[in-house]
C-alpha cells in the first residue's frame, strides 16, 4: 500500500517502523527532522525489546498533493493536529486517521469534512510511549502495540478496519475497533491525567509515590468516570469502569499502578511523557477543564485537589 505519515516523534516513528516492516510504500512528512531522517534513516530504539531498527521511508518536508495514498496517518499531539487541517483538506487519500489525544477532535472533523465530505475520516490512539534523543526515537512498547481506531461518534466500517489491518500485517500490532472515539478520548483523559498530576507532585520521581498516592490516583479516575457517565458519555472501551469500582479487577489495577511507579515502566510510560510532552499535558488539562465548564455536573473533589499540581507553563526541569 501507499501510505503517508505525518509526525516522526516517538509514537509516529514506531508506527512508521511497523508500516515499513509490513512492506508498504511509506512517505513521511517531517518538517523539523527531515534532514536527519534522510541522513540517518528512521532510527527507533525499542527500549524494552533491547533492539534498534533503522528504516528508510521517503522523507518530505511538505505533503504532496499530486500523489494518491491509500491511507494517511497523522500521529501528533492534540494541539498540533489543528495546524495541519488545511493540508488534510487537500490530501489525496481514501482514509485519514488522526492519531493521538485530541480534545478538539469535533472541530477537526467538522473543518475537514466541510471540504471533504466523502473522506473516510477516523480517529485513533496508539498505546505506546517514548521520546526523541537527537536523531533516535526511544520507543516504550509492550510486545503487542494496540492501535485503537474508530469514527468520532460511530464505529469505522469493516472495510476501513480491514484496510488498516492489512497495512500493518504484523503480529506486533493489533488494530482494536472502537465505536466512539469521542468517548474514548474523554475516558483516556480520566485515566491518564491523575497519574500525570501526581507525577508533577513528585517532580517525576514516581518511586516516591506511596500506596495512598496510588489510591488517590484511582479515586480521581473513578470520580471522573462517574462524572462522564452523568453527562451521558458511556465508558469506552466498554467495561473500563470495572477496574475502578472495587473487587478483584480494581485490586489488579492497583497492583499494576504500583508496579509501574516502582519500575522503569513508570519512567518510560509516564514520567518521560510528563516531561517531554508537557505542552500536550497542559493542553489536555485546560481543554478538559473547558469541557467540564460546558458540561457542568457532579463534583470531582479529589480530581480538583490533585490537578493543582499541574505546572502553569512548560518550564520543568526534573
Amino acid at each position: 500500500m501507499k501510505i503517508v505519515v505525518f509526525g516522526s516523534g516517538a509514537l509516529g516513528s514506531l508506527m512508521i517502523h511497523f508500516l515499513c516492516k509490513a512492506g508498504n510504500d511509506v512517505t513521511v512528512v517531517a518538517r523539523s527532522t527531515a534532514d536527519e531522517l534522510r541522513r540517518n534513516g528512521l532510527v527507533v530504539r525499542h527500549y524494552l525489546q533491547q533492539k534498534t531498527t533503522i528504516d528508510h521511508p521517503t522523507i518530505l518536508e511538505n505533503a504532496p498533493t499530486d500523489e494518491h495514498f491509500d491511507i494517511a496517518f497523522s500521529v501528533m499531539q492534540g494541539q498540533q493536529q489543528k495546524e495541519l487541517l488545511e493540508t488534510f483538506k487537500k490530501l489525496n487519500t481514501n482514509i485519514l486517521v488522526l492519531v493521538g489525544n485530541n480534545l478538539e477532535a469535533e472541530f477537526c472533523q467538522n473543518s475537514i469534512l466541510e471540504n471533504r465530505p466523502n473522506l473516510h475520516l477516523l480517529f485513533g490512539f496508539q498505546n505506546s510511549a517514548g521520546h526523541r534523543e537527537g536523531a533516535k526515537a526511544i520507543a516504550a512498547r509492550l510486545p503487542v502495540t494496540k492501535l485503537f481506531v474508530g469514527g468520532l461518534h460511530n464505529a469505522a466500517s469493516e472495510i476501513d478496519i480491514t484496510t488498516i489491518q492489512k497495512a500493518f500485517n504484523s503480529k506486533d500490532v493489533k488494530i482494536t475497533p472502537i465505536e466512539n472515539m469521542y468517548a474514548y478520548y474523554l475516558y483516556h483523559v480520566a485515566e491518564v491525567m491523575p497519574y500525570g498530576y501526581m507525577c508533577y507532585k513528585v517532580n517525576g520521581n514516581l518511586k516516591k509515590l506511596k500506596r495512598r498516592d496510588i489510591k488517590t490516583i484511582m479515586l480521581a479516575t473513578k470520580e471522573c468516570f462517574a462524572y462522564l457517565k452523568s453527562t451521558g458519555i458511556c465508558a469506552m472501551p466498554k467495561g473500563e469502569e470495572k477496574f475502578y469500582n472495587g473487587g478483584i479487577k480494581t485490586y489488579a489495577m492497583f497492583l499494576l499502578y504500583r508496579i509501574v511507579s516502582k519500575t522503569i515502566l513508570g519512567q518510560l510510560m509516564v514520567a518521560d511523557h510528563c516531561k517531554n510532552g508537557i505542552k500536550e499535558m497542559i493542553y489536555i488539562h485546560h481543554k478538559f477543564e473547558e469541557w467540564r465548564h460546558q458540561h457542568n455536573s457532579i463534583p470531582m473533589p479529589t480530581w480538583d485537589k490533585i490537578s493543582q499540581y499541574m505546572p502553569e507553563d512548560d518550564n520543568i526541569s526534573y
